[in-house]
């Protein structure tokens, strides 16, 4: 099995050859650094060293919180009162709880939007890497895929996934190790 180090550099000779752009499922450069679930800390340990090494390579990287992304839009949202009050007063009532909430994050697109915006902010810059993490917070709502298939052809630049799972097969991964095996990620796994 592979560290966290050299699963790195594993990704720096991709991202310096842009061996995603020639692949046939798609023509995006999107990287999953897969790791275990019980590596979540260590990876998140290891973030400033990565995006050191990036800087050093000579790439300008940009990091996108997905807890940070759900964090504010849940504290801003208007219904963020009544969710509380309900879940406070209806504790049993959680999985339907889940299942709207998990409905309303992917009809309002939260998370695709704010990936979007921000490769749109960063897409004038050549040397731009978007670096997605904290990938877990989406749990138990989304799965990373479906976000991806929604932004199929809007990377337009580098963007780097911390997945927390488990490879299957060539394109298929196992979101934290827990769930089904999703064959539906199009891009470069490593790990």
């Amino acid at each position: 099995m592979q560290s966290l180090t050299e699963k790195f550099n594993e990704l720096r000779r991709h991202l310096k050859t842009g061996l995603a752009s020639t692949r046939q499922t798609g023509f995006d450069p999107v990287y999953y650094l897969v790791f275990p679930a019980s590596e979540m800390l260590q990876a998140k340990r290891t973030l400033p060293t990565i995006l050191a090494n990036l800087k050093l390579d000579g790439y300008h990287p940009h990091v996108l919180s997905m807890a940070d992304v759900l964090n504010t839009w849940f504290r801003e949202h208007k219904l963020r009162p009544l969710w509380q009050r309900g879940l406070k007063d209806h504790g049993h009532d959680r999985e339907l709880f889940r299942r709207q909430f998990s409905t309303l994050l992917e009809n309002s697109r939260v998370i695709t939007n704010n990936i979007a915006e921000t490769i749109d902010a960063i897409a004038s810059d050549p040397h731009a890497v978007l670096v997605v993490t904290d990938v877990e917070a989406l749990h138990p709502f989304l799965h990373f895929s479906g976000v991806e298939q929604q932004l199929v052809g809007k990377f337009k630049i580098p963007t780097v996934v911390l997945y927390p799972g488990v490879r299957g097969s060539a394109y298929s991964l196992r979101f934290l190790g827990i769930h089904q095996e999703n064959g539906n990620y199009r891009s470069v796994h490593i790990g």
